[in-house]
């Protein structure tokens, strides 16, 4: 929904020979250019060449002809960095040529021409942020073919517009020539906002009736409401259930409502005094029946006919009946059979009947037939000395003067009573009055004047002169007597006539004439006056009906108006009968005035600030933008507040804050004001920001100043955090997006704009009583006493001062020593290792002003060995030396070479040269490396050096290398830490100028071979070994544990057996069966024991052949002989056989006996009788 700008850029390109005129396309607004003035004094062009022919071979000046001037325009988005190449991606534009070297658009009476005007429409969101590049160009296709030597100058601006009429001037002084401009971004017709894309097209039909605000806001017309303006308002009280309208101010009732606002209903025909809530209803009156409401059913107390208290009574609808009192009879109790039986008499009068009916005896003070009239008893005037008197109706009473009393004021009052002489001998009472004796020099009736003043002697107004010997009164009008005391009453002669009533008035009288008599005196008659015709000559106005009525006319007015003679308008904007409000409406709101017309009609007088039909909108007083240099504009109530930005205050912020004013440069130096910041211009050797320190700095070039703040200290360079034309503070970054942009802050940095200052010592970080000073990005706490630490954490108790360099500093303290840091610990100093080299300074010329850049007692010496990184670098020296020079540094680590180990490695850094500023040295750049604070705090255990040398593979790189003393490290930690720490100082945004120009970064350290391990595999071979060890040693414990159990079970059972031999008979002689069954077992002994030599002793084999005997079934072989062997479990077993083979040659043992071995035992007894008894047999069996 966009329109078409139905305009056409006047300007015509020349670069074709026809004049081509570009057409706008739909936008929803444009750029506009207007060019106010050029200047090109020596007629050159950027080159320094002549626009048309060579110089003068006399005076070098181009004169051959002048410049064929005109513009061109590139306007695309923000950039920080502007590049003059590339997409203009808001549009283009030109101008034809303008004129020659010098012109101006500039009228004389200030009106700017249009001739100097491009316009650049846009079809998107405006960004309000924009990069204009100015290009003033030469047009010569004569002499030139190469468009680049025709530029002539060119001005690049970036900043910050809204859409709106106002024009910004914008100055550029080239070296070349000079360019003034002006610029503005308005809005397409419809299109509003600060982006101009909010629609609104004005319009008066059906489908809505509004206009467009400065903001794009609807605003109804007058008599329509609704979100799009479609609603008509009706007329003010109109009922919104009964009536309604189309157009605005009607008031249309639905069938069966009637009246002004469509309020009441239509009764039903018919209906005489009936009422009704709903359409042809009729409800009767109270005392009223009937179908149609006409019967009357209370007719006494409506007409109340009986007179003479006859008691009425309702008989039946429209009839009633009197019951008259004793003496009166009639239908209405009219008729008096005696004339005083109702007492005419009034006031106490005494009725007499008399022939022709009764009369009255009237008492004192009343006449009249039936004693009706009170009797003026003033008319004889019975007061005298002047009493007033008043009428009563018994009689009258006199207010008497304060000279007289009593009843008709004839007795002379005693005026000495209330001592009214102040300055008197005594005090004197005469008839009417009084005398006091004053005394000297005092005069008036009660002495209080002062003959010689004039304070306070002149009553009523009296002006008082003062003479030589007393004073005069000069009295006003109607008063008279030495101090004005006495008022001059003009009625006293009756100058009233035809019974006319005179008042006094100051200096005068008039005349209250009777109705008959007109004119200042009455002395006019009215011959045509007649008391019944009140209503001739018509009183009413307004075109009202007039009523005349018994001694007075009643108008009746129209609608509208009001009042006896309906003289006035009828007010629409109260309420009766409660006197003066505002209606519930409150159709004026509380900011307008509500003033009613004819009709039922108003309007509002709108409070100041406000407008509407209603007095409802408050008119923003901050439309026209009043606020300048930035500043917020908060709008009120018909006013309007201004919020400044910092530098700027005033009711406008118009006017810069004068940082001066205080007088912050000390010793003797010149402060220079600047936008919310100075400049203190030093003398005699002074320096830093207020000239508070002896100690100068080398580093800082004069013509960076006043744009760029020193640290002089640290020879730090620091780019101000402000810079006028940018909408974005403190290098904050701006993110552009589709119809919307963000402001990235810097660290410490916060807000919109980022021109917010975070305090870091809004959360108190100091601990124990400590002092927190805020900083960009952090804070500093000044500890007390015993502490120390970012946070004064640490306690260090109290300790010994130190002695540095003459100076004397306390216990925990810190203190810079040229590019090192160093810290008092109980009396001794512990600085950092950083090898700070000789210190850079500027050469001083006699023409040169500036204060010494080297300490004190040294003086700055020229030197060849400086490498120039950004000519002209003449004017830097070196400072001289204040003790014997130290010994030369040999090192392996040099720039610009291949050693790299473990103490030394190497930062290439790659500059953008558009960005470094002019006057830079090689040893500049390596000077401010040994300041950065990352750097000196890794230099604490070693010393640390650092060399810089101009690449020689890239001309616009410097190459730093980093080396440790001593250097033999034992690995490369320490000095890849360093380079991390360098690398991420140079990642800040707040560092340096020339720091800031840094586009790339390289590091190159030794790689160190990856190291051989064979711990981790040993260790788990070890382990694994343990855990072997472990189980074989469970295993052995748990066999040895089960076979101690088992003796034990074993032994126990020895105690129990029942040694006979019987069992073992039955044994020896199974065993042919016994053979049979452990057969299988034998061949498995057999396996394991072989067959030269088995043997069954107590402990293997015992266990093997739990509870059995077992016999060998190899007796037949030849040699062996069959041995029975007792054993405890042979007794208890089934008759198992256990064998034991030995070879024929080897004779057969007698048993051991061991010490517990008893002749009575029958064991040994049995087993030797089957020995001796079967000597015979080849194989003993137990």
């Amino acid at each position: 929904r966009r329109t078409q700008i139905r305009r056409r850029l006047r300007g015509c390109f020349l670069f074709t020979p026809a004049c081509v005129l570009v057409q706008v396309a739909q936008s929803t607004g444009y750029f506009e250019l207007q060019l106010i003035s050029l200047e090109n004094v020596n007629g050159e062009l950027a080159d320094g060449e002549c626009c048309d022919g060579s110089r003068s071979p006399s005076d070098g000046r181009c004169t051959r002809d002048e410049c064929d001037t005109y513009l061109k325009v590139c306007l695309k988005e923000y950039q920080m960095e502007v590049a003059t190449t590339g997409q203009c991606t808001f549009g283009v534009g030109s101008t034809q040529v303008l004129g020659g070297n010098t012109f101006s658009f500039k009228s004389t009476k200030g009106k700017i021409e249009e001739t100097g005007k491009i316009l650049i429409p846009f079809d998107f969101s405006w960004l309000r942020t924009y990069t204009l590049i100015v290009e003033a160009w030469d047009w010569d296709n004569d002499t030139r073919n190469d468009d680049v030597e025709l530029l002539i100058e060119r001005n690049i601006h970036t900043g910050m517009i809204n859409p709106g009429d106002q024009w910004q001037t914008i100055p550029h002084d080239g070296p070349v020539a000079r360019l003034m401009y002006r610029i503005r971004v308005r809005c397409d017709e419809n299109y509003y906002g600060n982006t101009c894309t909010k629609l609104c097209v004005p319009r008066d039909d059906k489908f809505g009736h509004y206009r467009c605000d400065p903001s794009g806001a609807l605003v109804c017309l007058d008599g329509w409401m609704g979100p799009y303006c479609t609603k008509a308002i009706c007329k003010q009280g109109c009922n919104v259930l009964h009536g309604g309208c189309s157009v605005p101010g009607e008031c249309r009732c639905k069938f069966g409502w009637q009246g002004q606002f469509c309020d009441d209903c239509m009764i039903h025909p018919g209906c005489v005094h009936g009422m009704c809530n709903l359409p042809w209803e009729c409800k009767c009156e109270r005392n009223w029946g009937g179908l149609l409401c006409d019967k009357d059913l209370n007719y006494c107390g409506r007409h109340q006919p009986c007179i003479n208290k006859g008691i009425c009574m309702n008989t039946a609808p429209d009839e009633y009946h009197c019951a008259c009192p004793p003496g009166y009879s009639g239908k209405n109790c009219q008729i008096a059979e005696h004339s005083c039986v109702s007492n005419p008499c009034a006031n106490g009068g005494t009725c007499r009947e008399a022939p022709d009916g009764f009369e009255c005896l009237c008492p004192p003070g009343w006449e009249g037939q039936t004693c009706a009239n009170n009797l003026d008893d003033c008319a004889s005037s019975p007061c005298a000395q002047g009493g007033t008197c008043i009428d009563l109706e018994e009689g009258f009473e006199c207010v008497c003067p304060p000279q007289w009393e009593g009843k008709t004021c004839q007795i002379d009052a005693n005026e000495c009573a209330g001592k009214p002489c102040v300055n008197s001998r005594s005090c004197k009472n005469l008839i009417g009055g009084y005398h006091c004796d004053c005394f000297r020099g005092w005069s008036g009736l009660k002495c209080d004047i002062n003959i010689r003043g004039c304070r306070g002697q002149c009553q009523n107004g009296g002006t008082c002169k003062g003479g030589p010997r007393a004073y005069h009164c000069f009295c006003p009008p109607g008063f008279v007597g030495a101090h004005c005391e006495i008022q001059r009453n003009k009625c006293d002669s009756g100058p009233c006539q035809n019974g006319g009533q005179c008042h006094a008035a100051l200096d005068s009288f008039v005349c209250e004439c009777p109705t008959e008599f007109a004119g200042p005196l009455c002395e006019v008659s009215m011959p045509n006056w007649s008391p019944s015709d009140a209503c001739d000559p018509n009183p009413c106005e307004n075109d009202a009906r007039c009523h005349s009525m018994d001694q007075d006319f009643y108008c009746a007015c129209p609608e509208g108006y009001e009042g006896k003679a309906c003289e006035r308008l009828k007010e629409s904007c109260i309420t009766a009968p409660s006197g003066v409000q505002r209606i519930s409406s409150n159709v004026c709101g509380p900011r307008g005035r509500c003033i009613s017309h004819p009709a039922g009609n108003f309007t509002c007088v709108c409070d100041q600030g406000f407008s509407g039909l209603y007095c409802h909108e408050n008119i923003n007083d901050c439309i026209s933008s009043p606020c300048e240099n930035s500043g917020t504009c908060i709008d009120g109530i018909n006013s309007f507040q201004c919020f400044c930005p910092d530098g700027w205050e005033g009711r406008l912020c118009d006017i810069n804050v004068n940082e001066c004013r205080h007088n912050p440069c000390k010793n003797g130096g010149s402060c220079v004001d600047l936008v919310n910041d100075f400049y203190c211009e030093c003398a005699d050797n002074w320096k830093g920001k207020t000239c508070h320190s002896r100690e100068y700095c080398a580093l800082c070039f004069p013509l960076w100043l006043p744009t760029t703040i020193f640290n002089w200290e640290r020879c730090v360079f620091a780019v101000s955090l402000f810079r006028l034309g940018e909408s974005h503070y403190n290098s904050g970054i701006c993110v552009d997006g589709v119809n919307w942009f963000r402001c990235e802050c810097a660290p410490g940095f916060a807000g919109p704009d980022c021109r917010i200052n975070i305090n870091e010592c809004q959360s108190s970080p100091c601990a124990y009583g400590a002092t927190c000073v805020d900083e960009i990005n952090g804070f500093r706490c000044l500890c007390p006493n015993g502490r120390t630490g970012v946070r004064c954490q640490e306690f260090i108790g109290v300790g010994k001062t130190c002695h540095y360099a003459g100076l004397q500093f306390p216990h925990g303290s810190h203190w810079d020593e040229e590019c090192n840091s160093c810290h008092c610990i109980n009396g001794k100093v512990q600085c950092t290792k950083v090898l700070c080299g000789r210190r850079p300074c500027l050469l001083h010329s006699d023409q040169d002003q500036r204060p010494q850049s080297c300490p004190a007692g040294r003086e700055c010496l020229k030197h060849s060995y400086m490498t120039c990184f950004s000519p002209p670098c003449h004017q830097w020296g070196v400072c001289s030396m204040a003790g014997p020079s130290p010994p030369q540094t040999n090192t392996k680590c040099q720039p610009n070479s291949d050693h790299l180990d473990n103490s030394c490695g190497r930062i290439t850094l790659v500059f953008n040269r558009d960005k470094i500023p002019q006057g830079i040295t090689v040893e500049n750049i390596c000077y401010e490396l040994r300041y950065l604070p990352d750097t000196r705090n890794l230099a604490k255990d070693h010393e640390l050096l650092l060399l810089c040398e101009l690449s020689q593979s890239n001309q616009d790189a410097v190459e730093v290398a980093l080396s440790f003393r001593p250097e033999d490290l034992p690995n490369h930690n320490l000095i890849h830490e360093t380079a991390s720490a360098i690398v991420g100082s140079l990642s800040k945004r707040h560092n340096s100028t020339v720091m800031l120009a840094v586009i790339e970064v390289k590091v190159e350290t030794q790689v160190m071979p990856p190291s051989v391990d064979y711990m981790v595999p040993l260790l788990c071979v070890v382990f694994c070994l343990l855990c072997l060890l472990c189980v074989v040693v469970c295993v052995w414990w748990t066999r040895k544990r089960r076979k101690e159990r088992e003796r034990n079970a074993q032994s126990a059972s020895d105690d129990s057996v029942n040694n006979q031999w019987e069992p073992l008979r039955r044994v020896v002689g199974s065993e042919q069966q016994l053979k049979e069954s452990n057969k299988e077992a034998e061949q498995e002994r057999k396996k394991l024991m072989g067959t030269s030599y088995r043997t069954c002793d107590d402990g293997e084999e015992e266990t093997e052949t739990e509870g059995e005997l077992e016999e060998d079934c190899g007796g037949a072989e030849a040699g062996v002989q069959l041995v029975y062997k007792y054993s405890k479990t042979a007794v208890q077993s089934s008759g198992g056989v256990i064998c034991t083979l030995h070879s024929s040659s080897s004779p057969l043992k007698a048993p051991h006996r061991t010490s517990s071995y008893s002749s009575k035992d029958n064991r040994w007894k049995n087993v030797s009788a089957v020995l001796t008894g079967q000597k015979d047999h080849r194989d003993h069996c137990v």
